[in-house]
């Protein structure tokens, strides 16, 4: 069989996105962000997604898309239907995001379809990127990795999450978020915003919580987020005595409004690909707490925006929170300071920018045989 994609020279690209969520996490919510702010006199855009309980969530976030069976690494039909998704949008471009819609979109480029482009949200095998085009890492750490495991470092391009302070609109007061959860101005919160996985670090946290609460006994952590250390969490709460004052919160859709009510957004990770609630936590005018690994160096500049501890170090962990409950002042100038740095260094006209610099970079490279008239055989 034969395709030809578009590939016009003339008319802005069209990029088809493809991903294959499992839940609405931090892929998932870029992505709908990043087709919000595209203008269509530069991109021509489209998402298909496989079929998953995320779609919800999707749509509510103001993604527009359409579904088709291509979950699974050994779904051996999801190339032939990715391609009659591009044939239907007449796309230049494949725009992949997570593993499994990389690993598809790259057999199909081998057979003759559109290039495709693989988006690296995170630290993950090289082997589902090894038939695209080009990659895009979210940071320079998840470049390394990928250059580390064999990934030339000329096929990778680092482009930072773009973010706008208007996703971060509040709804409530922070006098009423307080109130609802039972505390009063005074009361030192920690929040914490991630799935409730041994990844994020959550059980360094509750150890580390355990230390704090024994100095501040006042203190209050607010952990949103589903997952499946929730359990065992639970169950060490309560053994703890702390369930008062260690609260899951669950999952919140108001977590704009959470993040202006704490004083410090603690996340542990072992090693966070890049951390975009570091910078939602920044545009929230909120000190971070992060481990000195992955792509949080990136983002948290220690002593100035926040404070970098060792990973799984729990008692460097409870030092760093007790730094900067014991002094908030301290803590809401460097929230100031996280502010002010990220309006600066993670724009969207910055990244879309760069976006469009990769798309033209393949672009160019791929489209001389059809512009010469030749069809890719598939």
């Amino acid at each position: 069989m034969s395709s030809c994609t578009s590939n016009s020279t003339h008319g802005p690209p069209r990029v088809l996105h493809v991903i294959t969520p499992s839940r609405m996490a931090g892929a998932e919510t870029f992505l709908a962000r990043l087709m919000r702010r595209t203008d269509p006199t530069q991109v021509v855009q489209h998402c298909v997604s496989s079929r998953s309980a995320a779609a919800a969530e999707m749509r509510r976030a103001g993604m527009s898309f359409d579904t088709a069976r291509i979950s699974g690494k050994l779904n051996l039909l999801a190339p032939s239907r990715i391609r009659q998704a591009a044939r239907d949008f007449h796309a230049d471009l494949l725009h992949s995001h997570l593993s499994t819609a990389s690993w598809w979109c790259g057999w199909l480029e081998r057979l003759g379809g559109p290039p495709s482009i693989g988006h690296v949200h995170g630290f993950t095998s090289s082997s589902w990127h090894s038939g695209q085009s080009h990659l895009i890492a979210c940071s320079q750490a998840v470049k390394r990795d990928l250059v580390e495991k064999g990934i030339h470092a000329d096929r990778v391009s680092v482009i930072n999450y773009g973010v706008d302070p208007n996703d971060q609109r509040r709804t409530r007061t922070v006098a009423d978020v307080r109130n609802e959860l039972g505390v009063d101005a005074a009361t030192p919160v920690i929040g914490t915003f991630a799935h409730l996985s041994v990844k994020k670090g959550y059980r360094e946290l509750l150890q580390a919580a355990e230390l704090v609460l024994n100095r501040v006994p006042n203190a209050q952590f607010w952990c949103c987020g589903e997952g499946p250390l929730r359990g065992e969490l639970e169950q060490q709460i309560q053994r703890a005595g702390i369930a008062n004052r260690f609260r899951l919160l669950g999952f919140r859709r108001d977590v704009p409004d959470l993040m202006r009510a704490i004083d410090v957004m603690c996340l542990p990770s072992h090693r966070e690909p890049f951390g975009l609630v570091y910078v939602e936590a920044a545009l929230a005018e909120k000190p971070v707490i992060a481990c000195d690994a992955g792509g949080a160096p990136e983002i948290v500049d220690h002593g100035e925006t926040g404070l970098l501890v060792r990973p799984q170090d729990v008692d460097g962990l409870a030092d760093a929170m007790l730094t900067l409950l014991d002094n908030r002042d301290r803590a809401a100038t460097m929230g100031r300071r996280a502010s002010d740095l990220a309006l600066d260094r993670f724009t969207w006209p910055k990244y879309l920018h760069r976006l469009r610099e990769v798309y033209d970079r393949v672009l160019d490279r791929e489209t001389r045989p059809a512009e010469s008239g030749v069809c890719h055989a598939a």
